[in-house]
């Protein structure tokens, strides 16, 4: 149980979820789900939920109950198949409730539950897609489109290695992508999806990485329904946890919006100022403005520098990439 102050999260994903067809792998279960307490006893209070597969028969339902001024995390674990599965278990709620006994279950893509204590409270949500505001977004005046979907060889090397996708994006195989030219100081744009492998654990899941400069790595990774650390998605490897938990389920398209300011160095080459970034997650800000005192392991190179290629990392997992472009600070 852990109480967070992430209303402004909450705050974007409903304005933005939007009822959208899932993709064909996808389980009908496993997301983000929005909705309301029904009848009296918990009135003021918020309720909304992440649904995760632990496994194809059982998942885990965290669910966060609010007041207007914070939220209670709290997990109970399920089980089921072909769409509809069941959960049961005590919860500690805090201030939001204090101890309750949890049943629910989830069908059609709605989840329904009824929290047992001091007072009865029964909730109904839906299965919803959030729609991050820049997912999709062209490259303003001034930016270079990287990735468009039909421009690989123009600022991509190790094309052989790349699997285009029917959708407009690339797939990663076999090796790191790499650019061409070296970027510094501005605003990248990139788009991501990670798979739905729900066998599978920790960095096993959907891993890659996106490195600025090719020496700093912001982790990507299908961990949805986890509490931010560095090495989960929107992470900085080993440097910053996220400020606030803005992943979005498996199977669905996510973006970064990364505004990097480049290691300055002085006319004999020694670094006078740390590179600096500020990362929007899906459109909530998880870094702003982090001071990296050096390069996270795995890139080009583990010196700071002025200029660098973008990659994206090859961890044996097929995430696919889109709309990638970058707009420079000048």
């Amino acid at each position: 149980m852990r109480r967070t102050f992430l209303l402004l999260f909450i705050v974007t994903l409903t304005l933005g979820a939007a009822f959208t067809a899932a993709a064909d792998d996808d389980d009908k279960v496993m997301g983000v789900y929005q909705g309301a307490f029904d009848g009296a006893g918990w009135e003021g209070r918020t309720i909304r939920a992440q649904v995760w597969a632990e496994s194809k028969t059982q998942q885990t339902a965290v669910l966060f109950v609010g007041d207007g001024s914070g939220e209670v995390r709290a997990a109970v674990s399920g089980r089921g198949r072909e769409g509809k599965f069941k959960f049961s278990g005590d919860l500690e709620l805090g201030a939001m409730g204090g101890k309750v006994a949890f049943t629910g279950g989830i069908a059609n893509e709605t989840f329904t539950g009824e929290l047992k204590g001091k007072t009865a409270g029964k909730f109904t949500l839906k299965r919803v897609f959030p729609e991050p505001p820049t997912r999709g977004m062209a490259p303003p005046e001034g930016a270079v489109a990287l990735f468009d979907g039909t421009n690989l060889e123009q600022h991509w090397n190790l094309i052989p290695h790349w699997c285009p996708q029917g959708d407009g994006s690339v797939q990663i195989c076999h090796t790191n992508l790499q650019t061409k030219e070296e970027f510094g100081s501005g605003l990248y744009h990139v788009e991501f999806m990670t798979p739905f492998m729900p066998t599978e654990r920790g960095q096993g899941r959907g891993n890659s990485g996106v490195y600025v400069l090719g020496r700093y790595e912001v982790q990507v990774l299908d961990s949805f329904g986890q509490e931010p650390k560095d090495n989960l998605c929107g992470g900085i490897y080993q440097k910053a946890v996220p400020a606030a938990d803005a992943v979005l389920p498996p199977l669905q398209w996510q973006t970064y919006d990364i505004t990097f300011t480049a290691a300055a160095f002085d006319a004999a080459g020694n670094k006078t100022k740390n590179a600096r970034i500020t990362l929007v997650h899906n459109g909530i800000t998880v870094h702003d403005d982090v001071e990296l005192d050096g390069p996270t392991p795995g890139g080009v190179s583990d010196q700071d520098g002025p200029k660098g290629p973008l990659f994206f990392q090859d961890h044996g997992n097929t995430v696919k990439f889109r709309n990638v472009w970058f707009k420079p600070a000048n």
